[in-house]
């Protein structure tokens, strides 16, 4: 993508920026933003250090009133953290995301064929793609599920596809595909609701698409999957008796879309 050319000299906020030896998401050369980021660069070269950390404490604190946070658990003791949020966002172009958008939808329909084959007729076994001891030997698969029929054939009913990017090339590469216990999406909508407290004018300088919508989503396909089909009024929504990163994001999700909630253990 060719860069635009900022028309102002690098100052303020990224008077010390360096580019590294990688590829830069915001930045083509030094002082020459591309093209999607020049608007947005143009706001926060104008802002100095300290007014970009006032910015950034006040949407720490809005995360901690509103309890979104994490727990890590291999540091031992368990602690739960701020969700750690960058105020600079990462702007995808729209012809960029419908691709990205195109292959996810893609590879959610692979994965869901995947696993109605492994529990069902066992075709990739069979056709020698896959040995058929990998996915016996993994702990998360259920033996006693083979054969089962679910709900409108639909295995994989939420997916959480994580991407990252090369660092050399900047072409978008799935890291992982959670799909058995995906969480996450609270961060997403509160990320965008702080952001757009913290950046209004960015957001009426840019068409951006909206994520609101997902708790509709959410309660649509699961009303869908009941037996008595999407006039089911009520749904439940179990979590952990402990809090994890888990609960955060399912109690925001909850709260948005108005199910039952039951907590295991209790």
């Amino acid at each position: 993508m060719a860069a635009m050319p900022s028309q102002m000299p690098l100052q303020g906020l990224f008077s010390d920026y360096k580019a590294g030896p990688f590829y830069d998401e915001m930045f083509s050369a030094p002082d020459e933003p591309r093209a999607p980021y020049a608007k947005i660069y143009q706001k926060l070269a104008k802002m100095v250090a300290s007014q970009f950390e006032e910015r950034r404490q006040h949407a720490d604190l809005a995360f901690l009133l509103q309890g979104i946070t994490f727990t890590v658990y291999s540091d031992g003791r368990g602690t739960e953290r701020l969700f750690p949020f960058d105020l600079i966002p990462r702007i995808i172009p729209n012809s960029e995301w419908q691709r990205i958008d195109r292959g996810l939808a893609q590879r959610v329909v692979a994965l869901n064929l995947f696993l109605q084959d492994v529990y069902g007729k066992q075709r990739i076994f069979a056709d020698r793609q896959i040995h058929r001891s990998l996915v016996y030997s993994c702990k998360h698969f259920m033996r006693e599920v083979i054969g089962i029929e679910v709900p409108r054939g639909i295995h994989t009913h939420i997916c959480g596809i994580d991407l990252v990017r090369d660092s050399k090339t900047g072409e978008y590469c799935v890291l992982e595909d959670n799909v058995r216990t995906p969480s996450g999406i609270s961060y997403v909508l509160e990320n965008r609701a702080v952001m757009m407290r913290t950046f209004p004018d960015a957001f009426q300088a840019y068409e951006v698409l909206p994520v609101n919508h997902y708790p509709a989503e959410l309660a649509r396909i699961l009303r869908s999957l009941s037996p008595r089909g999407e006039m089911t009024r009520r749904s439940c929504c179990s979590r952990p008796a402990s809090s994890t990163a888990l609960t955060s994001s399912t109690a925001s999700s909850r709260n948005k879309w108005g199910s039952s909630w039951w907590r295991a253990g209790t």
